[in-house]
């Protein structure tokens, strides 16, 4: 085996192997302004002996060379030189089989050509460098090893495999033992991972662990790891079992209640504003609720039962609160965090309960629910049944408190509220918030029944096409003619039903009644398109386009006659999966229009990527834009981009003939509002469609029927004009 010296700084030598001479002429230039000493060789053969007959510092390789190419003079100089001799391949090849085949063949590091000539100088100290640290690296561990001997831990060395290759305990050794042997594959997977991390970073690692014993029993480890060299990783292992059992006792007395198990007031402190914190970290609207729950009467029955018999109730409450606050059994609304919901005992008979990621207020009152249903059951005492029942009060962050002591203070006024409007009941710290609950959650459910009790109807808003005069389109909108509340506003049950998950089948329901009506329409040999509105949450869904020619094919309707609209928003939050979904609604003929256009935050790069056909300008810009030179010029913008586009422009909210007016002097295409129609029932739009529109562009000749006249806020620039309507009535 030849012999690798290493040469000082001054006299750094570099091999250099290559078939081309240019390339060895740039390089010798390269190496002698960096003052190096570089020696040429043009192939292989030639390398090795040169490499032979004298030392190396580094030694630099082309892959493609004849009579022996770089990866056997890799191989050979590896074999001969050992692993610390720095080798450098360069091919003109960058393709990952060719870089593989190079570390494989024991290179260094890979230099791909063209070389940067000005910068291969810098690179080659850097490595040597690398080089010279290594060497000095394995001096102070083989220091360490020593050292490392008379510490009295159980201590093994893993192998690059993650194998042990030696363990020792005082003087006993072995050799090439597999982790799984010791440990069980959890734990194995622990110092696997942990070993690989050190040699990638260097850094100690430390962990503990836990090993089963017989039966029950259980023994606790701690491990620190570290990096011997590339190759091996030193572990020492010590018992901490009985450490652990020590802490476990200290943290048990100092934040869990004796009596039932429960935390304790100092845990609850901690664990809500740990809450608190991670709420106003996190920044995602969501809310925390803080119950404060009391027992009605419960000194009357521990006084006259004695104190045994109380402390049999108050493990049974505490029971009792645990089964019932299970939070992945009853609320639908919760964040898909890892919070918790903590039950407390803060001493006496009160207790708390911590709620986090509440997304909507009415959710505290089905924990609440579930409270009093588990607190109406009797207890069931050696001498007696005896009932309790509990008065709760709600605090809610930020709303009610910012701080603990806040939101507690507030949780127990409320609690005594509840006492004071008769117990066994719960009240919210703002007595509206209960009632707007209470509210909420009544029409949730009564909502869940309109669809079966076919409380929904549709109306129709029609949209004006202004080249033909007529209404060619219309907008389809739900509303619900409840029973006892009469029609409720969409503006109130429309964002209960995205909250709830209902607004899925209420907009298959849509969906189905509109394409039924318009294949009436259609067949009857007058078609109309209808534009239906997509929730986001039904774009989430994954049966979406199912969905949509399922219901296209069984109702009879063509794809040309419907236009599904999606809000700006709704697009830009949503993301490409969406995309996809509107892509593939396009192509089978269906229309895409983008409605509440303006805003949103789209840029009109991302514009041009959308599947649109139909742009929807919104009506706060409509109602405006002839008092507002802002609002105008937004209008105008929109237009004109999406004209630009081949997008189809569609005004909402238009309300007055000089809004109208206006909008068809920007070649605005379609207008929709109450100036020409409120939403009707599918029969009446039927007679709106029969009439003849026209709106009349100043020097317009007069029509036979008297226009109304109306002037343009002068602000604006648009002019007197006037609007007939053939057949309207008087």
């Amino acid at each position: 085996m030849h012999t690798w010296k290493i040469v000082t700084k001054e006299s750094l030598r570099i091999l250099f192997a290559d078939d081309d001479p240019t390339t060895r002429l740039l390089m010798q230039s390269a190496m002698q302004r960096m003052g190096f000493e570089a020696t040429m060789a043009c192939d292989g053969e030639e390398a090795m002996a040169l490499f032979r007959s004298a030392p190396f510092d580094m030694v630099l390789l082309d892959v493609e060379m004849p009579n022996m190419d770089g990866f056997e003079a890799c191989e050979l100089l590896r074999e001969e030189a050992g692993n610390e001799l720095p080798i450098i391949m360069t091919t003109g090849m960058d393709d990952e089989q060719s870089i593989n085949d190079a570390f494989e063949a024991g290179a260094t590091d890979f230099i791909s050509k063209p070389i940067n000539w000005n910068l291969i100088g810098h690179r080659l100290l850097y490595l040597r460098r690398s080089s010279m640290n290594l060497i000095a690296l394995k001096t102070v561990n083989a220091r360490s090893r020593a050292i490392l001997h008379a510490i009295p831990d159980t201590m093994f060395i893993l192998n690059s495999n993650n194998q042990v290759i030696d363990i020792q305990t005082d003087t006993r050794k072995q050799q090439a033992i597999p982790l799984s042997k010791w440990f069980p594959d959890d734990v194995v997977k622990i110092y696997t991972d942990a070993a690989n991390r050190i040699r990638s970073c260097g850094a100690i690692e430390h962990f503990e662990y836990r090993l089963k014993q017989g039966g029950n029993k259980a023994r606790f480890y701690e491990s620190e790891i570290a990096a011997i060299d590339s190759q091996e990783t030193l572990c020492l292992v010590r018992d901490i079992t009985a450490r652990k059992d020590a802490d476990n006792r200290i943290f048990r007395l100092a934040y869990f209640d004796t009596l039932t198990g429960l935390p304790n007031r100092q845990s609850f402190v901690e664990k809500l504003s740990r809450e608190i914190e991670r709420s106003r970290s996190v920044g995602n609207n969501l809310k925390i609720a803080v119950l404060f729950l009391d027992l009605d009467h419960f000194k009357g029955i521990n006084d006259a039962l004695g104190h045994n018999t109380g402390d049999l109730i108050l493990k049974g409450t505490a029971e009792r609160l645990m089964i019932s606050t299970r939070s992945s059994e009853f609320i639908p609304h919760v964040s898909t965090s890892d919070a918790e919901i903590e039950v407390a005992r803060l001493g006496g008979d009160e207790f708390t309960v911590i709620i986090p990621d509440l997304a909507r207020t009415e959710d505290a009152l089905i924990v609440v629910d579930r409270i009093q249903k588990a607190m109406s059951e009797p207890f069931h005492l050696e001498s007696r049944d005896v009932v309790l029942t509990a008065s709760i009060g709600i605090a809610l962050f930020p709303d009610d408190g910012e701080n603990v002591d806040g939101l507690l203070k507030h949780a127990d006024s409320a609690m005594y509220d509840a006492k004071d409007k008769g117990r066994d009941n719960c009240q919210f710290y703002n007595a509206s918030l209960t009632e707007q609950a209470e509210k909420r959650l009544h029409m949730e459910n009564d909502l869940r029944d309109a669809l079966r009790r076919n409380e929904f109807y549709l109306v129709y808003q029609p949209q004006y096409d202004i080249a033909s005069g007529r209404i060619l389109s219309a907008e389809v909108l739900i509303r619900w003619q409840h029973p006892e509340r009469g029609l409720v506003s969409p503006v109130d049950f429309i964002p209960l039903a995205e909250e709830s998950g209902l607004i899925v089948s209420i907009g298959e329901w849509v969906l189905h009644t509109a394409c039924s009506v318009a294949a009436q329409w259609q067949h009857s040999g007058s078609p109309m398109r209808i534009a239906v509105n997509l929730s986001p949450i039904q774009i989430q869904g994954h049966d979406l386009v199912q969905m949509v020619l399922e219901t296209l094919e069984k109702t009879g309707l063509s794809p040309q006659w419907l236009e599904l609209e999606v809000t700006e928003n709704s697009l830009m939050e949503l993301g490409n999966e969406t995309l996809q979904k509107l892509l593939i609604l396009r192509s089978k003929g269906i229309q895409i229009a983008l409605d509440d256009f303006g805003t949103g935050y789209s840029s009109m790069n991302y514009l041009k990527r959308l599947p649109v056909n139909n742009i929807k300008i919104d009506q706060s810009f409509t109602s405006q834009m002839l008092d507002n030179n802002e609002s105008f010029s937004i209008v105008r913008a929109i237009i004109s981009l999406s004209r630009n586009l081949g997008f189809t422009v569609t005004a909402e909210g238009v309300e007055t003939l000089d809004q109208a007016i206006a909008l068809k002097q920007l070649d605005c295409e379609i207008l929709q509002g109450y100036y020409f129609s409120k939403p009707v029932l599918p029969h009446e739009i039927t007679v709106l469609r029969e009439k003849q529109w026209c709106i009349e562009t100043p020097g317009a000749q007069e029509s036979s029927r008297t226009p109304d006249l109306i002037h343009c806020a002068s602000t604006t620039g648009i002019t007197t004009s006037g609007i007939t309507m053939a057949g309207s009535p008087e």
